[in-house]
């Protein structure tokens, strides 16, 4: 983590995490249930903003939006995202390891809570 936001305390700078495209508050009954982590205060949606504030955070040099992808536009060399869409992960686990949890945990537990209902 290379900075985090005045309100954020769940992380700090220098921590180790990665992004989620799932958002997880951490406190709703879906986030705290054992059968689903489909976040009830951020359901998911196909959506070019960031979850909390429904607008983006990038602009190009000309100043023209550049839309977010899934919430955490991990497909950039800097990024700004939602502390619902970071996981912080122990900083003995290297992040070229780390970072395949990502997107293979969250997708499976995606299709798991999916075929459980």
């Amino acid at each position: 983590m290379e900075s985090v936001g005045k309100d954020v305390t769940e992380v700090t700078k220098g921590d180790v995490v990665i992004p989620i495209f799932l958002p997880d508050c951490g406190e709703c009954i879906d986030c705290k249930s054992t059968k689903s982590n489909l976040c009830t205060n951020f359901p998911f949606k196909v959506s070019p903003w960031m979850p909390r504030h429904e607008n983006t955070r990038f602009t190009d040099l000309k100043g023209e939006i550049i839309y977010h992808f899934m919430y955490v536009s991990s497909f950039s060399e800097y990024t700004v995202v939602d502390i619902a869409n970071v996981t912080k992960i122990d900083p003995e686990i290297p992040p070229n390891r780390a970072c395949l949890l990502s997107c293979g945990i969250g997708a499976g537990n995606f299709l798991r809570s999916a075929n459980t209902n």
